[in-house]
């Protein structure tokens, strides 16, 4: 009778335990075979919406398979770079440490080697505050530049940082910076 006991107090709850979280599991599994593609899919949409929209004379882009620039280990370092299929320059995908956490800009730039535009796609910083850093007013005094003189936007005197949120600012503009050094290492748009 003590054996019957243990079973129904110990062993049959554990069984009961495995055999939901395998069911839960295979469950999940089959779940995310079927939506993993499709968030892949709309996430190179996306991409390749936001691509068209700071180069938007590009035809199309190629990826580049080349070294990609590492200025700071695990703090500021190109993700990846797209060239534009008929020369009209390159967007390059940036992650750079910001108040936050990691920041994700794309930054466009023409054959020339001036900046067609900077947008924010990926951010922790706090809304209101630090987000006033990837404003479209704010980024738009990259617009034209083909060159920084230092990767803290308080240094540098070509572009205006936002009070109150300098680590955002210094984040955003890191991030350009390596990306007109990731230009440099390609040798322009070829």
């Amino acid at each position: 009778m003590k054996n019957n006991n243990t079973f129904k107090e110990y062993i049959a709850p554990v069984v009961v335990l495995v055999g939901i979280c395998l069911v839960i599991t295979f469950a999940l599994a089959f779940v995310n075979s079927i939506t993993a593609p499709i968030i892949e899919e709309n996430a190179k949409a996306t991409a390749d919406a936001a691509r068209a929209e700071l180069l938007p004379a590009a035809d199309g882009f190629t990826e580049y398979d080349g070294d990609l620039a590492v200025l700071e280990e695990n703090k500021l370092y190109v993700a990846d770079c797209y060239i534009a299929d008929n020369g009209a320059g390159m967007v390059i995908t940036v992650k750079t440490k910001s108040f936050g956490g990691i920041l994700t800009e794309m930054v466009g730039i023409d054959a020339d080697g001036a900046i067609t535009g900077v947008k924010v796609t990926e951010h922790g910083d706090t809304p209101g505050l630090g987000t006033k850093a990837h404003d479209p007013s704010h980024l738009e005094q990259y617009k034209g530049l083909t060159e920084l003189t230092d990767k803290s936007a308080k240094a540098d005197p070509s572009v205006n940082h936002v009070s109150g949120a300098t680590i955002s600012s210094n984040g955003v503009h890191a991030g350009v910076y390596a990306a007109l050094e990731q230009y440099k290492m390609v040798g322009g748009a070829e």
